[in-house]
């Protein structure tokens, strides 16, 4: 009996200690399960923190500088881990990995291009991309048609620039120049002439406007001034001809240089495409177009802009001045005069024929009227290119010519410039950015960059 309560006792306890043995796999199995799913959540939450830290950095992006110039871009300033931090509490995490921002993506030359390019498709409708270089095609090529460099060039080869030069700035006493010929001429015979030769004068002094004090010093005989002009005009003729220079994004690229940032003109009489008033960028007047054209800066980009305006100007007026035939028979009248009084005191040894006095007459009036022009563009005002029975058919402005300038500069030129100016208004910028945490299990990473860039 007592054996038979003995062989039972031993068989219960072995089969506790079974069961303890299958329990315990069971409770080793479930409690690593349960870390697992610990893990995983963990790993999921700050996973989630990051990407939520991410994604409120590139939230932050520079409303002002989307606005006026459509450049997706964020700087270092709204840069922090606060989003990460209060996702992880809202999850019952207190304390998390550190987050690691880094592998900043700076705004290059390529995403700025793309940034111009997305600006003007849903601009475009808004903005009259007016071919500023069209209207100029048919006067240069006018200017090379007419031959004026080989006119110009002949005459100042010659002994009359010399004569002419002498009676123009000396035009208040030409009476003593027929007194010089004798009887060879009488200035009776050409008072008409002389009257209007007081009015080229005029003109040639800026007449009643604010050239007067400029007075009339230049050397007529020296047009080499005048040469280059007209080369630069034909060389920059050829640049737009260029087929590479015909490419929509390059000419949407020079518009928005030349429009959107600030430039010569006084900020209360210029603003952006938007309207946005430059002071709100910089608190000074800024040569920014200028200096993108240019890459000079301060008053040496605006003389070297002013010379570009005075090439065009000064062929704009002289095709108006030159192809006005009733206009032209009055300098004609004068070139006459001067071509007489030439062959008189020089006793028949110099000559000249005087359509090329009037060439280098129409030049020289050409100009002054320039000059006049320029500064009417620097007060915000327009300039006329074409007139038809006195009416102004087309007029330009100053940055109009800053566009047709900007055509001849290479896109990367122009892209580096204009990235330097925007980082001096709003700081270094960035398009990307890697946030990392490591969990110590798994280590975390996020990037993200604006989907404009690529």
């Amino acid at each position: 009996m007592r054996r038979n309560l003995k062989n039972r006792k031993y068989r219960y306890g072995a089969s506790s200690v079974f069961l303890a043995i299958i329990l315990s796999a069971v409770i080793l199995v479930e409690c690593t399960f349960l870390a697992f799913v610990w893990e995983l959540d963990y790993i999921t939450k700050v996973n989630n923190a990051v990407d939520a830290q991410v994604e409120s950095i590139m939230c932050e992006y520079d409303r002002r500088l989307f606005d006026v110039y459509g450049v997706y871009a964020f700087t270092k300033t709204v840069v922090d881990d606060d989003v990460y931090r209060s996702a992880l509490l809202a999850c019952g995490y207190k304390e998390g990995p550190q987050l690691d921002l880094a592998g900043y993506r700076k705004i290059d030359t390529k995403a700025f291009k793309d940034a111009i390019g997305m600006y003007y498709s849903y601009r475009a409708t808004g903005i009259a991309l007016i071919q500023v270089a069209d209207v100029f095609s048919e006067m240069i090529g006018e200017l090379i048609d007419s031959d004026v460099l080989k006119k110009i060039k002949e005459y100042t080869s010659s002994p009359a620039a010399g004569y002419v030069t002498e009676i123009i700035q000396g035009a208040e006493k030409i009476s003593s120049w027929f007194e010089k010929a004798g009887e060879k001429l009488k200035i009776d015979d050409f008072k008409k002439e002389l009257g209007l030769f007081d009015t080229l004068k005029k003109q040639l002094e800026g007449g009643d406007n604010d050239l007067k004090d400029l007075s009339f010093n230049i050397s007529i005989k020296d047009m080499k001034p005048a040469i280059g002009l007209f080369e630069g005009l034909i060389d920059l003729h050829e640049k737009l001809g260029n087929t590479s220079f015909k490419l929509a994004s390059h000419i949407y690229e020079a518009n928005y240089f030349s429009y959107n940032f600030d430039c010569f003109l006084k900020q209360d009489i210029d603003s952006s495409i938007n309207g946005t008033d430059f002071s709100s960028m910089h608190s000074k007047n800024k040569s920014d177009s200028e200096y993108i054209l240019t890459g000079l800066t301060g008053n040496a980009a605006i003389a070297a802009v002013n010379f570009l305006l005075m090439q065009v100007l000064t062929g704009t007026n002289f095709l108006k001045d030159y192809t006005d035939k009733e206009y032209r028979t009055k300098v004609d009248a004068v070139s006459k005069v001067i071509s007489a009084i030439i062959a008189a005191v020089s006793e028949g040894s110099v000559e000249i024929d005087y359509r090329i006095i009037t060439v280098a007459l129409i030049v020289l009036i050409a100009t002054f009227k320039a000059g006049r022009d320029i500064q009417t563009l620097g007060k915000g005002e327009r300039v006329a290119l074409y007139e038809k029975n006195g009416k102004k058919i087309v007029t330009a402005g100053y940055r109009d010519f800053l566009f047709l300038f900007m055509q001849a500069v290479p896109d990367n030129l122009m892209l580096e410039r204009g990235l330097l100016v925007l980082r001096r208004d709003f700081g270094e910028l960035y398009t990307g950015i890697t946030a990392s945490a490591d969990t110590g299990i798994k280590k975390i990473s996020v990037t993200r960059s604006y989907a404009l860039y690529g």
